[in-house]
């Protein structure tokens, strides 16, 4: 009998019960990953030492052109990249997939951080206790993939680099210890100015926070997407993309709204020495037939593994500039924050930005006192050589023609 096994398509339910048993592990493992990108060919890999299921990769195919395709693994694989034979054999078999499959490569970007860093000590030169749970043995998992002939695409801090970003910024939802915060500690551990704006301060002027697994209030979250996309001359996804979003992962795909009752709204002013045109404005829409306005929304993914790390991501998020001051985007972190930590969450991932920390994006997730994941980055499977190689020179030259030429 031989001692490993490897498997192209490993039956659903296994694989996801394996999934759901993992330390660490992206939603973009997950079986129905493959359901959302439609535009790619899919495969439920595994890897069994002694029948038991010991590893295991969604791998994404797309054909390319003149026959040529290429594979790749979103933050995988799921295997224990310390055990060099499991990685060893599991590498075998998806040389000899790829190769079937007419790949010229299998790119890869693992689950593993070099770096855990808080963003105060970024901005503050001062050391800062984190807890230090993706960069364990980060080394090791590096070595042994150089050791396989994996090639490390390297460090690349620009955010459009990369098919995923290399640096994310995630909120601890556990001290350095490991214990949970309550929802107080998780509050205290943002910055001092986003604390005065959480709790009462929203409360009293009717700003409130929902959150639905319906489908059917979709279109709300689309509509503050599109409100975002058109300031910033930019286009997210569409429809499609996110119903399957919510259509694969059911329970576990979570909108999320911050709102603002008018009415409310107007009486505090009333009461309060509002500004009058402030006042006006609010009345105005009152009059227009509008009773609460959805100003924050956003998309969050909980996590698919049942035990060990469990990280929800903020996947998609946008914002309607009215009444900006009332900072209604930081409660609604706050608000996912919460129901992470109530739902056994290590921690929330507000996901990519530039690593250069210097960049509008970790500029607003800096508030929530962050701290700076460092992904280990991309690394090439070559299978073709005589492509590969040819590829990797030529590539970059022809994208940057084609963004001359647009």
């Amino acid at each position: 009998m031989k001692q490993f096994v490897f498997e192209e398509n490993v039956k659903k339910e296994e694989y996801q019960n394996f999934i759901e048993k993992t330390e660490i592990v992206s939603f973009m493992q997950n079986s129905n990953w493959a359901n959302v990108k439609t535009d790619w060919k899919s495969f439920r890999l595994g890897l069994y030492q002694n029948k038991k299921l010991v590893a295991v990769a969604l791998l994404l195919i797309k054909k390319l052109t003149n026959g040529i395709a290429m594979g790749y693994v979103p933050r995988g694989y799921v295997i224990d990249f310390s055990n060099k034979i499991i990685l060893q054999e599991f590498t075998k078999g998806i040389k000899q997939l790829a190769k079937k499959e007419h790949c010229y490569m299998i790119k890869i970007d693992p689950n593993f951080c070099f770096h855990e860093t808080s963003i105060i000590e970024f901005e503050k030169h001062q050391s800062v206790e984190v807890p230090v749970m993706f960069s364990k043995n980060s080394q090791e998992f590096h070595q042994n993939l150089l050791s396989l002939h994996y090639k490390h695409k390297g460090f690349p801090k620009s955010i459009n680099k990369t098919f995923q970003p290399r640096y994310h910024m995630m909120i601890p939802l556990v001290n350095k210890n490991l214990e949970s915060y309550t929802h107080d500690e998780i509050k205290n551990s943002y910055k001092k100015r986003i604390r005065s704006h959480l709790g009462d301060y929203h409360t009293n002027r009717g700003v409130f926070f929902e959150h639905t697994t319906n489908i059917n209030q979709l279109d709300e979250f689309i509509a503050v997407l599109n409100a975002t996309e058109k300031r910033q001359g930019i286009h997210l996804r569409n429809k499609e993309y996110f119903k399957n979003i919510m259509t694969n992962y059911q329970e576990k795909a979570v909108l999320f709204f911050g709102k603002l009752d008018l009415k409310k709204y107007l009486d505090f002013l009333s009461k309060n020495n509002g500004k009058e045109e402030e006042i006006k404005k609010v009345e105005n829409l009152i009059k227009e037939g509008n009773h609460i306005l959805t100003l924050s929304a956003a998309l969050v993914i909980m996590p698919t593994n049942k035990e060990g790390i469990r990280v929800s991501e903020y996947l998609y998020a946008g914002n309607i500039l009215l009444f900006n001051k009332l900072e209604v985007s930081l409660g609604l972190v706050y608000d996912i924050c919460k129901y992470s930590n109530e739902h056994h969450c290590t921690y929330c991932n507000l996901g990519g930005v530039d690593g250069n920390l210097n960049d509008h994006l970790t500029i607003y997730k800096s508030k929530f006192s962050s701290i700076v994941m460092e992904f280990a980055g991309e690394y090439d499977l070559p299978i073709k050589k005589y492509l590969y190689y040819p590829i990797e020179i030529f590539l970059p030259i022809l994208k940057k023609l084609y963004r001359i030429k647009k």
